[in-house]
């Protein structure tokens, strides 16, 4: 990959694999939101503001063989709050001093971004965009619940002609991404909840930061507004970290599961004092799936049993085969439901080798008996 900062704080991103460049990446965009938790809700007089027009601040943190770093300094002059009897937003302004941290490490096949800013506006909607430039794109996949959810750019409405623009923000867990096929970019993150891909010709991705609403209180017989609590309004220091990833191929094909994954929960170096038990020099695995495309979601002791359980789903569309591996033996195993009641027992291919077959979009709970 290679990078470069350009004069309003945006970066181009080349991938020299692809010989692609994806231009004007991580602008920001702010709106009205006279919403609360659980209505978006714009001002019918809005302002929008972004930062393409912005004079940043540029400078390089580290310049070293195994890791490189830009920062970026943008300031945005933006409504101090909402004004909801009127439907707009304040005339009065004060400024918001976003910085944002562009990461390039040696081996790796994406950018870290880590944004810092403190907010102290209140009612608005704050997002940073990416034009992606894959004009034939028209779903996006984004991360879900032992799955990957894929959903149409287009925001359909109640027939085949018309669309909700407001149905357009949808929900992601920890990466989001668009492809045209041939070419794709994932969003990966720790953090962020929502996105919107917008059907423009760009396809530009947005990743909600910061959404500041009143704090309005449901109850069965309606809601209560308090407006002395600010919570909702999401004041003061914050710090956002995601990645952008170019790639062949759709999802599957670049095992975008995998590195939002990886992003998410990164190796931690641990170091021991000496203690009973062999373990082989060099290189050892305790535990190891040995087919990618099989997600990890948990390893536990059964609930009402002296063994253990191991749970992995398959997102992809396909099929997907490969092996448990554990360093210590195993004396059996046994396929249950999520309940962790036994529904068949399992042929070992070795004491330490556990087969797995997973249909497309299914979930494998195996309970493992100790050797």
């Amino acid at each position: 990959l290679k990078l470069k900062m350009n004069p309003n704080g945006t970066f181009d991103l080349t991938d020299k694999e692809l010989d692609r460049t994806f231009s004007d990446l991580n602008y920001y965009e702010d709106r009205g939101e006279i919403g609360h938790y659980w209505i978006n809700e714009r001002p019918m007089f809005d302002q929008i503001h972004n930062s393409l027009g912005s004079h940043a601040k540029i400078w390089a943190e580290e310049t070293g063989p195994l890791q490189a770093t830009l920062i970026s300094e943008v300031t945005m002059s933006l409504p101090c709050r909402g004004i909801r009897n009127e439907n707009t937003r304040s005339e009065k302004r004060e400024d918001l001093t976003i910085r944002t941290a562009v990461t390039l490490r040696a081996g790796q096949h994406k950018v870290e971004v880590n944004v810092q800013f403190e907010n102290n506006h209140e009612d608005h909607y704050l997002r940073a965009m990416f034009p992606t430039g894959l004009t034939k794109a028209t779903h996006a996949d984004s991360g879900g619940h032992f799955t990957v959810d894929r959903r149409p750019i287009r925001p359909v409405g109640p027939t085949p002609e018309s669309i909700w623009p407001d149905m357009a923000t949808l929900p992601q867990n920890n990466f989001v991404d668009v492809s045209d096929g041939q070419t794709g970019m994932a969003f990966l993150n720790d953090s962020l909840a929502e996105y919107e891909v917008l059907d423009n010709d760009e396809r530009t991705v947005a990743l909600s930061l910061l959404r500041s609403v009143r704090n309005w209180i449901c109850a069965s017989l309606g809601g209560t507004t308090f407006p002395s609590q600010k919570g909702g309004q999401c004041l003061g220091k914050h710090e956002i970290r995601y990645a952008i990833m170019p790639h062949k191929g759709n999802w599957s094909q670049a095992n975008v599961p995998l590195e939002a994954e990886l992003f998410n929960v990164p190796v931690v170096p641990v170091q021991t004092r000496t203690h009973q038990g062999q373990l082989p020099a060099g290189e050892t695995s305790l535990f190891e799936i040995d087919n990618p495309a099989l997600r990890f979601s948990t390893i536990k002791k059964t609930e009402d049993r002296d063994t253990f359980i191991v749970r992995v789903y398959n997102p992809t569309n396909d099929t997907q085969t490969g092996s448990l591996r554990f360093f210590a033996p195993v004396a059996g195993a046994w396929l249950t439901n999520l309940n962790e009641d036994r529904q068949s027992e399992i042929n070992l291919k070795s004491e330490n080798e556990i087969p797995v077959k997973a249909g497309p979009q299914k979930i494998i709970t195996i309970e493992i008996i100790q050797g």
